[in-house]
């Protein structure tokens, strides 16, 4: 029997310093039947040059530039790849990580030993404990997972996924989010009923680069804490039957208003008022003033939080 194509689909955006590293760990991957598609988001250094000495290399790999009709990011090129993608299976990857070289042949191996729709191993961010040694398997069907999951009881990063593309239907990363993404994304495929593999091996090297998504949103960037608002939103909106996954987003919600009050972003703050008094769970008026006191002071926040019965 044939063995079935992996579909490896990486963004990128001035990477030509590091997406070798990454192409070549694809390259020596000990599972073979698979195809690399990278789709780059406006790179502005040297990344279509050295992604051609590879496209020369191997036939396997694809490369493409985002189209217009998907947003500038990195969700936006995961779509498209996703949209053109051949493979019976997904494998989301960074273009600043690293794969184990058994990394794809333990997920297919387990895939379809377990007849899994998804398999998880775990990530490493120091390459030197990167290992193909599976400490332990654990395998169970569920359409409920995703409420663990959003209770942050699982919490994991995109390369660590592989998922059957039909178990993707309809699902694509929202491009309006520029944080949290993949925790949006898979809270919706987690909703299906499915049957999951957990492989407890660190797999592959999770690099968190100074000009990651991550680090701009620890320093503030507009972008990022505005997605955090809306996936905070979107959560509540979605999920109103679930007492303890709105609680969680709320307190993200608070935790976000903090670290605007502190850093005195009255803009962000007021064109959310309303979403951040319903954290709150304080009225217009009552809010307002401990707006303004926060806003002056930076402080007052433990007199804030509500009492949820």
């Amino acid at each position: 029997m044939e063995k079935p194509t992996v579909s490896i689909i990486i963004p990128t955006y001035n990477r030509a310093h590091l997406i070798g590293e990454t192409l070549n760990s694809i390259l020596a991957q000990t599972y073979k039947n698979w195809e690399c598609i990278i789709v780059d988001d406006g790179s502005l250094d040297r990344t279509n040059v050295v992604i051609q000495t590879y496209l020369e290399k191997d036939q396997r790999f694809r490369y493409f530039h985002r189209p217009k009709e998907h947003l500038p990011g990195g969700n936006g090129a995961r779509n498209y790849g996703l949209k053109i993608s051949k493979g019976e299976f997904v494998q989301w990857f960074d273009s600043d990580d690293v794969m184990h070289k058994n990394f794809l042949s333990i997920k297919i191996e387990n895939a379809l030993q377990q007849n899994a729709d998804i398999v998880i191993a775990r990530h490493s961010k120091d390459n030197k404990k990167l290992t193909d040694k599976v400490q332990n398997l654990r395998c169970f069907k569920s359409s409920e997972f995703y409420i663990d999951y959003l209770l942050g009881k699982h919490p994991l990063v995109t390369g660590n996924v592989l998922i059957r593309k039909n178990k993707t239907n309809s699902f694509f990363f929202d491009e309006n989010l520029y944080k949290a993404q993949e925790f949006d994304f898979f809270s919706r495929v987690f909703q299906q009923q499915l049957t999951y593999c957990f492989v407890d091996a660190p797999l592959h090297f999770y690099r968190e680069a100074n000009d990651s998504i991550s680090s701009k949103t620890i320093k503030g960037e507009k972008k990022q804490v505005e997605s955090l608002i809306y996936l905070s939103q979107k959560i509540i909106n979605t999920h109103i039957n679930h007492r303890k996954i709105i609680e969680r987003a709320e307190r993200q919600g608070r935790k976000t208003y903090k670290v605007l009050a502190k850093r005195k972003d009255f803009k962000i703050i007021w064109k959310h008022f309303s979403f951040f008094k319903s954290v709150y769970h304080k009225s217009s008026s009552l809010f307002f003033c401990y707006m303004v006191y926060n806003l002056l002071t930076g402080k007052g926040f433990d007199k804030m939080k509500p009492y949820i019965k």
